[in-house]
């Protein structure tokens, strides 16, 4: 059989399905949680350097001393031939267990570690509550997201004034993909339905009384883009892609946990709205011209001339996209594109008028630098469009690329020298500087005064990185009855990698990849665990 062209095998290069075998996967109950191939000390050996580098100033509910051993209970292992992406995949539990907050109101996960004025209650802030919610979903203990989720719904701010753009119903929904408990999504529609309500019936905002939410005369919503989190874009204020797919997304998840609770009248009105959304964001988001989503400004006109990550979000939620496959054309150009910089995507392309390649001596720009929030959100964009077999111009090459150099970014070199992992707001794309934290200093050294909030972006929790490895390198596809579908997006010269103790559906899933079966002594090729037992699959590429 001729070998297919290696770029046509974009979605289907290195795919798995289970789904003809899931209902036995997962109906014994036997073995329970013991890891089995990635032992204690992969995990300590990188938790103990974390912490021995760290300068702990601020502390949550689990400081450093207790870090690994939290570690060793509550993550899913990995480990693979990248010492880079290992790195930062526990660095970035290491810097998510620092945002887990014990409250009165329960738990919680923050954004800042210090108090900032901006937030709501307990220092939460909605602008990355998807992030927090896809990323945590991978944790052992479903105490954090529980308490978290419901807390901001009832009583954070996901609507209303001081709220940012969220989609708390999808990410709830997408958790329980994850965890099989649906009822703890079904007991919150109260909550998300008020949510949809209220950012459809939207607010107003600042002096010049700018309203964000629905406008019905053009069926789409309009932000402020400082509450998108991007302030000082380059496209500015309207009917932005992030918000519209947000909205979407969350109210096709209120129809879809409407349907689970049996509600049916609730079901039917928020589907409707999606669908209706839907088609104006396909009408009139999508700029034919650039062969991108793009912003529509709040006083009418035409759509903005500005590429932005964001205008991945409809890709991000899932959005049926056949005939948007070009808008990927511009993630790796490396001349006008995404990609034009060394160091990470820049939050505008390259040829975006208005451009800035220089160091920005503003704390919260959006108009050339690097964000890690905006590069997780083109990222899950890529694999889950990679993985649905969507026909689009990139490959698994390319997220596997990208993902190793959003790992390399997540580095500082301190002034005695050494190199430790950080994770910051954001990037200069061309130098690796972080600048809010580089003008924050500068301006110390200016004035001989510290800062109010001493390193207010250290080990920020913007953005995500441990889902983009177990969902997307490593291909574990959720599903709503437990189905495992799986669909690696990891490098086919990679002889060796796993992922281990994915707790999935109330068991216990390894995936792993043995090219000779002789590194973990289970099998060659791409062999998947339960409790240890291997189950057969079958397996598509070129390995």
């Amino acid at each position: 059989m001729k070998k297919p062209d290696k770029r046509k095998l974009s979605h289907r290069l290195a795919m798995m399905t289970l789904a003809a075998i899931a209902p036995v996967l997962f109906a014994h109950s036997a073995q329970a949680d013991a890891f089995s191939l990635v032992p204690d000390s992969a995990v300590r050996v990188w938790f103990d350097r974390f912490s021995a580098d760290d300068e702990e100033i601020y502390t949550n509910a689990i400081c450093n001393a207790e870090a690994t051993e939290w570690a060793l209970s509550s993550i899913p292992r990995f480990e693979c031939p990248d010492r880079d992406i290992e790195r930062v995949y526990y660095f970035r539990w290491w810097t998510y267990r620092k945002h887990l907050k014990k409250t009165p109101d329960g738990w919680v996960v923050t954004e800042f570690l210090p108090q900032v004025p901006w937030a709501g209650p307990h220092n939460t802030i909605s602008c990355p509550l998807n992030h927090h919610i896809m990323e945590g979903r991978w944790l052992r203990d479903g105490r954090y997201l529980d308490g978290y989720i419901a807390f901001m719904v009832q009583k954070g701010r996901v609507s209303g004034k001081g709220a940012y753009a969220s989609a708390p119903a999808y990410a709830a929904l997408e958790r329980a993909r994850v965890t099989g408990d649906f009822a703890f999504a079904r007991k919150l529609l109260p909550d998300f339905v008020r949510n949809c309500e209220a950012w459809e019936k939207g607010w107003r905002y600042g002096k010049e009384k700018f309203f964000i939410g629905f406008r019905p005369e053009r069926g789409l919503y309009d932000i402020w883009d400082g509450y998108e989190g991007t302030e000082n874009s380059l496209s500015g204020h309207g009917a932005r892609p992030m918000v519209n797919a947000m909205r979407w997304a969350d109210m096709k998840a209120v129809a879809e946990i409407a349907r689970l609770e049996g509600d049916g009248e609730t079901a039917a009105r928020f589907s409707a709205k999606a669908d209706a959304l839907e088609k104006v964001i396909k009408a009139k988001l999508w700029n034919r011209e650039k062969k991108f989503f793009s912003m529509l400004p709040a006083a009418g006109g035409k759509l903005d001339d500005v590429c932005e990550l964001h205008g991945y979000a409809p890709f991000y939620f899932g959005m049926p996209l056949p005939e948007c496959g070009e808008a990927w054309n511009r993630l790796m150009d490396s001349r006008s594109g995404f990609s034009a910089a060394p160091k990470g995507l820049t939050f505008p392309a390259r040829d975006a008028s208005g451009f800035r390649d220089v160091p920005l001596r503003h704390r919260c720009r959006w108009d050339g630098p690097n964000w890690p929030y905006a590069t997780s959100v083109a990222l899950t964009a890529l694999y889950r469009t990679l993985q649905s077999d969507a026909p689009i111009p990139a490959t698994p090459a390319d997220f596997t690329a990208l993902l190793g150099q959003f790992a390399a970014q997540q580095k500082l070199i301190r002034e005695d020298g050494k190199v430790v992992s950080w994770i910051d707001e954001n990037l200069d794309a061309y130098t690796g500087e972080w600048l809010v934290r580089e003008n924050m200093l500068a301006y110390e050294r200016k004035t001989g005064r510290r800062q109010r909030i001493r390193e207010r972006g250290k080990d920020y929790n913007h953005s995500t990185f441990c889902d983009l490895v177990i969902a997307g390198l490593c291909g574990i596809r959720p599903s709503d009855d437990g189905r495992l579908d799986v669909r690696p997006l990891a490098p086919v010269a990679w002889d060796w990698w796993c992922i281990d103790g994915v707790r999935y559906h109330g068991r216990n899933v390894t995936v792993l990849f043995d090219r000779y079966g002789t590194h973990y002594g289970k099998g060659k090729g791409l062999v998947v665990l339960d409790g240890g037992e291997k189950k057969e699959g079958f397996w598509h590429g070129d390995r």
